[in-house]
């Protein structure tokens, strides 16, 4: 277990780091956390939790262990990895990780001052990201100093608030994968992967057994494809498609057939609903570049007309 132990004053002066204001983080408060390193100060982000004890804290601290013994072996950049523990007066009270200066994920989708090839850009690099995930899964060992297994490593609340842009390279950095699938821990709840959502009578996706914190599906490739998916569609839509009827989610993609969205990747967004394994979209997200505005739920309600 690697530590960061904190003097209560230390702790109880640290300054908190401020999120956006469309960004609500219910489990946890931010904190900058100067470390020095050398000759120099780093800054790192101190997550601190606000369950502390208990069945729900027992399965966080067990994902943020597991991800911290597996870092190495997943070493996938994009992720900002849980460094340490934080540790005040020998009580765990969250944990530190990398401070990226970067702007929210959401906040860049939704901004008229991006321009749609970025969005598209952005977007493809999930993809990618899904893609390098599942190459760690099929071929990364398990760890034979601490047994810890990645081949069930899955972000699971997966959503655009969980990614950010990294400034220094413009590219997607995912973020809180606190309440990830790792090393057989019990499965967190899900933006996108809940019973009143889009998903939820879809017979396809297996139902979590057990819901001690809060899962109501089993994470796999196909739930996070879906949830990858409803990112992109949202993008289009301005809005949450995860929330539509099926009959209204059918409308939509008829609609975005009629303004020129690639037939390709129209069956893999249909897909979602069928019986067949969900397909990772990015290499035929080109598509969508021509058609931001209209594929807005906007001019889709004013327009179409069954």
């Amino acid at each position: 277990m690697e530590v960061i132990n904190l003097s209560k004053k230390r702790f109880e002066s640290l300054e908190p780091y401020e999120l956006p204001a469309n960004i609500f983080n219910t489990e946890a408060k931010m904190y900058t956390l100067p470390i020095k390193n050398r000759w120099q100060t780093v800054n790192k982000l101190l997550k601190r939790l606000y369950i502390t004890n208990g069945p729900i804290f027992g399965n966080k601290l067990q994902t943020i262990n597991s991800l911290i013994d597996s870092r190495n072996i997943i070493d996938i950049p994009e992720i900002v990895f849980p460094e340490k523990l934080a540790v005040v007066d020998n009580k765990v009270v969250g944990y530190i990780m990398e401070l990226v200066d970067s702007i929210n994920l959401e906040t860049a989708l939704n901004s008229f001052d991006v321009s749609s090839e970025r969005k598209i850009k952005y977007l493809h690099q999930i993809g990618e990201l899904l893609e390098k995930m599942k190459h760690v899964r099929t071929y990364a060992p398990v760890d034979i100093y601490t047994n810890a297994t990645v081949q069930d490593f899955y972000l699971n609340d997966m959503h655009e608030n969980n990614f950010i842009i990294d400034r220094q390279t413009d590219s997607v950095r995912v973020v809180d994968i606190d309440s990830c699938k790792i090393n057989g821990n019990y499965t967190f709840g899900s933006k996108y992967l809940t019973d009143k959502a889009l998903i939820g009578s879809i017979r396809k996706y297996k139902r979590e057994e057990n819901d001690i914190c809060g899962g109501f599906f089993e994470p796999s490739e196909d739930t996070e494809i879906y949830c990858y998916i409803m990112v992109i569609l949202n993008t289009l839509y301005g809005g949450d498609v995860h929330k539509l009827s099926i009959p209204e989610f059918y409308d939509y993609l008829e609609y975005l057939y009629t303004i020129g969205v690639d037939l390709k990747l129209l069956t893999i967004f249909e897909n979602i609903l069928s019986a067949h394994h969900n397909e990772n979209p990015y290499e035929y997200l080109d598509s969508l570049k021509n058609v931001f505005g209209r594929a807005h739920k906007n001019v889709f309600k004013r327009v179409y007309r069954k």
